[in-house]
């Protein structure tokens, strides 16, 4: 049962600050007002995201080990163990194993929008004052 919490807690820890990561680029995107350049390499870089994080979660397999392999990227979702020369499959529960393959996408869909989210934050702190955009406090009279 701890296993079980473990692999769930990591699930959710890993989905929440994925998200937070993808969220975030975009609220800076809008309130910056970047050019069209921006945005077409957020569209870009979420596209092939999308792309790479459906081939992690469900087509990537790596030895872990003489006898030892993991099927999914960053997070596996199913655990292969050699026995008598037989690949033996232990999966994890249907629904933490679902779970883990959108946080497997949304994970490395994150991972490929961090250089756009650093580019964004190096020109911002880079840009002379008069071309920053400033952050609008709104303060109760």
């Amino acid at each position: 049962m701890s296993c079980l919490f473990m692999g769930m807690l990591i699930v959710i820890i890993s989905l929440a600050l994925s998200s937070w990561i993808i969220i975030s680029l975009f609220k800076r995107l809008r309130r910056q007002r970047v050019s069209k350049a921006w945005w077409i390499a957020f569209g870009i870089l979420f596209a092939g995201g999308v792309a790479l994080g459906i081939w992690c979660a469900f087509f990537c397999e790596y030895r872990v080990g003489a006898k030892y392999r993991w099927a999914g990227f960053p997070i596996p979702v199913v655990f292969f163990h050699l026995e008598e020369g037989q690949w033996v499959d232990y999966p994890v529960p249907s629904f933490q194993a679902w779970l883990a393959a959108i946080t497997n996408i949304i994970t490395i869909i994150a991972l490929i929008e961090l250089p756009l989210w650093f580019a964004l934050w190096l020109g911002h702190t880079k840009a002379p004052p008069s071309q920053q955009v400033p952050d609008v406090k709104i303060e109760n009279t």
